[in-house]
C-alpha cells in the first residue's frame, strides 16, 4: 500500500463518484478504479458498492474512511515538518532517454506535470539499444524505447505505457495509398525498408514471422538507422514499411499510413528503469506516463 492508494480511496469517498475523483486527482478514471481495487484486494474486502448513481461506501469503507485521511494528514505535516531542511535551490534531475514517438505524446505530458516541481527531467533521443546500454551504464535513469523485450524485463523494472497496431506506411503516390485498409499480402512485390538489428533488436525477426503468416518472401531493400530516416526513405519512394501506428505523428511529407487489416499486431510501449537513488522520483513519472490519458 501507497499513499496514493489512501489518496484516490478518499477522494473517491468525497466524491462517490470515479469521473469526479479523477478530475480532482487529474489521472484518468481507470487509474482511480485500479488503485482502488489494488486496496482492496490488498485488504480483502470491498470499500465500495458500484451503484448506477456512483459510489457508496460500504461498512469497511465507512470504517476505513477515518484513519486513511488520518494517515494522509500525517503525511503532510511531516512533509512541512521537513520543510527547513530541504536543500534550496538544487534540483534533483531525472535523465531519460526516449524514441521520437514518445517525445508528442508521453513524454510531454510527464514534462508538463513536473514543470513547477523541484524535479527537472533531462531528455534525449537515443534509438532503443542506446537506452538500455546507457541504462547499464547509470547515464540515464529511465528509457522509453518502445517495446521492452523478455530479457530487459528480467534486468530491469519496467511497466506497460501505451499499445499501438502495427499499420504500413507506403508513398503517396503507392498504387493503394487511397486505401482506408490494407492486408500485408498485398505487398509482396513491394521493396521494404526495416530498421537496424543493431539499434532495434529484434526487428527483422519480428518482420520474417509477419511476412511468413502472410505467406510472402519480399527484399528488404534498405535498413533505416533511426525512425525520421525510414519515414524520409518510404517518402523518397525506396519502398514500403511496417511501422506502430503512432509513428503518424511525426512529420513527414510524402508518405501515407494505412490500417493493416491483416495479420494484426500491436506494439506495447513500456518504461525501464533500474534501481537508483532517483528510483522514487522515476516511478513518479512513469506513474503520470502510465496513467495520463492518451493524446488525442
Amino acid at each position: 500500500m501507497e499513499l496514493r492508494h489512501l489518496r484516490y480511496f478518499v477522494m473517491a469517498a468525497e466524491e462517490a463518484n470515479i469521473s469526479r475523483a479523477a478530475a480532482r486527482l487529474r489521472v484518468s478514471q481507470p487509474a482511480v478504479s485500479r488503485q482502488i481495487r489494488d486496496l482492496e484486494t490488498e485488504w480483502d474486502v470491498m470499500l465500495f458498492d458500484r451503484e448506477p448513481q456512483g459510489l457508496r461506501l460500504t461498512a469497511a469503507g465507512e470504517v476505513a474512511l477515518g484513519p486513511a485521511r488520518d494517515v494522509l494528514r500525517q503525511a503532510q505535516a511531516l512533509g512541512e515538518t521537513l520543510q527547513p531542511f530541504r536543500q534550496t535551490g538544487q534540483r534533483k534531475t531525472i535523465r531519460v532517454g526516449f524514441i521520437p514517438t514518445a517525445l508528442p505524446g508521453l513524454l510531454t505530458q510527464g514534462l508538463r506535470h513536473f514543470r513547477r516541481t523541484d524535479l527537472c527531467i533531462q531528455i534525449s533521443e537515443m534509438h532503443p539499444a542506446a537506452q538500455i546500454a546507457a541504462l547499464r551504464r547509470e547515464e540515464i535513469d529511465l528509457a522509453l524505447p518502445g517495446a521492452a523485450g523478455r530479457q530487459v524485463q528480467a534486468e530491469f523494472f519496467t511497466r506497460a505505457l501505451r499499445t499501438t497496431p502495427l499499420a504500413m506506411v507506403v508513398p503517396a503516390d503507392h498504387p493503394l495509398a487511397a486505401r482506408a485498409s490494407v492486408r500485408l499480402a498485398e505487398f509482396g512485390a513491394d521493396p521494404f525498408l526495416s530498421l537496424s538489428e543493431e539499434r532495434f533488436p529484434g526487428r527483422a525477426k519480428m518482420e520474417q514471422r509477419l511476412f511468413a503468416d502472410a505467406g510472402i518472401t519480399p527484399v528488404v531493400a534498405l535498413t533505416a538507422t533511426g525512425l525520421n530516416e525510414l519515414l524520409g526513405l518510404v517518402g523518397a519512394g525506396a519502398g514500403v514499411a511496417l511501422v506502430p501506428a503512432d509513428l503518424d505523428r511525426l512529420q513527414s511529407s510524402g508518405v501515407k499510413f494505412l490500417k493493416l487489416q491483416r495479420p494484426q499486431m500491436k506494439f506495447h510501449s513500456a518504461a525501464v528503469w533500474r534501481d537508483s537513488r532517483r528510483r522514487r522520483e522515476v516511478e513518479s513519472l512513469v506513474e503520470v506516463l502510465a496513467t495520463a490519458e492518451p493524446p488525442a
